[in-house]
């Protein structure tokens, strides 16, 4: 599937973050992508607090201002306690696995609507130390996609964009979509209420053709 990635609101991740096992919602998926995209444009230190305003998210995401106030302070509850596991080699060159969370603190400003949070120790070499292994996409390209799992799909499938497949053991995958051990254990469930729905948005909505 050819994927043409232009400057635009280029959202980038350490490849260790695209194959991490994480379960956010939507929203919380959308924030984690502003913050990034907010440090990139504006050069914002990723160790420092980010902000993200309702407006911001109403407009790149094409939902009311009443519903974007809200979502936003339900997310400034629940980002919080959100974790996530990722690999990576350690100084003796072995592979470590890691749990970490995604925030270290998290605000909401009522009169303001504006969400502020600071990333983990773990996340900010993962989305501002890029050297080798990153992908990169435009917001653009998951700005239309509702379904929890067809962001993190995406994600997946155009990290291996240069063999045009993706090749995974069906337990690692449900790992990586943040799928727990009792939903959809039955392969047709798992089919029709996550892959169908997820691959009908990303053909519907982005730049690649997923079969």
């Amino acid at each position: 599937f050819p994927v043409t990635i232009l400057q635009k609101d280029l959202i980038v991740k350490d490849n260790a973050l695209i194959n991490a096992s994480y379960n956010l919602d939507l929203v919380e998926q959308r924030l984690i992508l502003l913050a990034i995209l907010e440090a990139r444009e504006k050069s914002n230190p990723t160790d420092k607090d980010l902000t993200v305003h309702a407006e911001t998210y109403m407009t790149h995401f094409n939902v009311t201002p009443q519903n974007a106030y809200i979502v936003l302070k339900e997310a400034s509850k629940s980002l919080f306690d959100r974790r996530f596991s990722y690999q990576k080699l350690n100084a003796k060159g072995n592979i470590e696995n890691v749990l970490s969370r995604w925030v270290q603190r998290i605000s909401y400003v009522d009169n303001e609507a504006l969400i502020r949070f600071r990333f983990s120790d773990d996340v900010i070499p993962l989305i501002s130390q890029l050297e080798k292994h990153f992908t990169s996409y435009e917001l653009e390209q998951v700005s239309n996609l509702t379904s929890i799992y067809s962001i993190r799909l995406y994600e997946l499938l155009i990290s291996w964009r240069s063999t045009g497949s993706l090749i995974i053991a069906l337990e690692e995958f449900r790992k990586k979509l943040g799928i727990q051990h009792d939903e959809y254990p039955r392969m047709d469930n798992l089919k029709r209420k996550v892959l169908d729905i997820a691959i009908s948005q990303i053909n519907e909505h982005t730049d690649i053709i997923v079969s």
